[in-house]
């Protein structure tokens, strides 16, 4: 998940809705993304020495052996009020943001669908040269055969074949009157 999905995925939360993800920057795992006064930020986690924190300092007293253990730390912290972390602005002269967290927000949120889990699973354990010789119907097996990243707009699409496919197949057993 990238910033720009976790802005989504954070839109319209209350201050305190926070998620944990990847870090686009190669030099760091995850990165933090919550709200906070209104707004989402992002900033990245430090993992020093097998420690979690929000600082790389290696004298700082609140690193975590697991990001777990920060998580739940912080959230204690924040409902006690007590803020351990804040932002720095980008703005000079601006004060900075406490970064509170309180209420986690699942990057997982949004369940594919059957039939792409589907997929993923056929082709996971099938060669794509195997595929045509699975016992499916033809359209199933082309479907299968496809990329399978996620496109709702494609799903939504091959449903619409599929009910045609059926309504022409009914019409040509149904016998002409």
């Amino acid at each position: 998940m990238n910033w720009e999905d976790a802005e989504m995925k954070l839109k319209g939360k209350p201050d305190g809705s926070f998620l944990v993800r990847d870090s686009s920057d190669p030099r760091y795992i995850l990165s933090l993304s919550f709200r906070s006064q209104g707004i989402t930020h992002h900033t990245r986690m430090e993992h020093y020495r097998g420690t979690f924190s929000l600082w790389c300092h290696p004298k700082f007293e609140d690193r975590c052996q697991s990001v777990v253990e920060f998580i739940k730390r912080a959230i204690m912290h924040s409902k006690n009020g007590k803020f351990l972390y804040f932002l720095r602005s980008r703005v000079p002269g601006l004060p900075p943001t406490p970064v509170q967290l309180l209420y986690p927000v699942s990057r997982f949120s949004n369940v594919k669908s059957l039939q792409h889990l589907c997929r993923f699973r056929i082709r996971q354990l099938v060669r794509i040269d195997h595929i045509p010789d699975l016992p499916l119907p033809k359209p199933l097996i082309s479907y299968i055969r496809k990329f399978y990243y996620y496109d709702p707009q494609e799903e939504v699409y091959l449903s619409l074949k599929e009910a045609q496919l059926i309504s022409k197949q009914k019409q040509e057993v149904e016998p002409s009157t």
